[in-house]
């Protein structure tokens, strides 16, 4: 897959590989202060113990793949469903091991990064090639949006960089055609412009259970201005588009600015 056509929406890999392990770190350095395991996490259905889990088996993943000592099997659709798997297996095994397996993960995925170019191919899951760039940008989602869980359940501060929410929002897009809720959008035609503050710009469009990408320029129903940052979030569903508003993240426009309302469940979690 290659998004040569929207340069907008390439993404640099030596700053993304940056960025990845300054979150790496951030996370390890949150997650390692967390002495209470079982303590609900703010929002999900997991413990702060099986955030930890999940975070570390997920960069592991990530690590591999890119490596090629693993490669991604089963459907887009089906990523939850292994999370789940990998958290219950690693659910019993102490704390700070857990943080230590994701610390080494982070820098193996990013020491892997080292004399790659951003647009070599890298297989994904639904049979889907991404670039190692593109790849780059999702761990950097996991890494922000779940250290934003245990800040938030620790009560901690976790402001997120709008670069780093630029370059997550730019791997999100690459990848609306294959996250693309079918079930949500059917009998949906909207297309949708989205507008970043500082960038990107690009827009979708959503057809009866598909969704393609296309340059910022042209019509659209609905145009979204949004926050970087809590463009993130309210794409993973940390936040609810009126607490996007509410947080001045967020405004409208367009003949048909209610489509707004829709547009982040009309995607599966990236």
């Amino acid at each position: 897959m290659s998004v040569t056509e929207i340069p907008e929406l390439r993404i640099e890999l030596g700053p993304a590989a940056e960025a990845i392990q300054r979150a790496g770190r951030r996370v390890a350095d949150l997650l390692a202060t967390i002495d209470v395991p079982d303590r609900g996490v703010r929002g999900l259905e997991w413990t702060i113990g099986e955030l930890v889990a999940h975070v570390a088996a997920r960069s592991g993943r990530f690590a591999a793949y890119l490596s090629g000592a693993a490669v991604p099997e089963g459907e887009i659709a089906g990523i939850s469903e292994e999370n789940r798997r990998d958290v219950l297996e690693r659910r019993e095994r102490p704390l700070a091991d857990l943080v230590e397996e994701l610390r080494s993960n982070v820098s193996s995925f990013v020491a892997t990064t080292h004399g790659r170019l951003g647009g070599d191919p890298l297989p994904w899951y639904s049979g889907v090639t991404l670039d190692v760039a593109t790849a780059s940008g999702l761990l950097l989602g996991e890494l922000i949006v779940h250290g934003y869980d245990a800040a938030g359940t620790l009560g901690r501060p976790w402001p997120i960089a709008g670069n780093d929410a630029r370059t997550v929002v730019r791997a999100m897009a690459t990848l609306a055609p294959w996250y693309v809720d079918p079930d949500s959008t059917r009998g949906d035609r909207t297309t949708y412009r989205i507008v970043v503050r500082g960038g990107p710009a690009f827009r979708v469009r959503v057809d009866d259970g598909t969704a393609s990408l296309e340059p910022a320029d042209g019509d659209a129903d609905c145009t979204i201005r949004a926050e970087p940052s809590a463009l993130v979030l309210v794409s993973y569903g940390r936040l609810t588009r009126w607490q996007g508003v509410a947080r001045g993240g967020f405004v409208a426009t367009g003949r048909r600015p209610w489509r707004a309302l829709g547009f982040a469940r009309s995607f599966l979690p990236p």
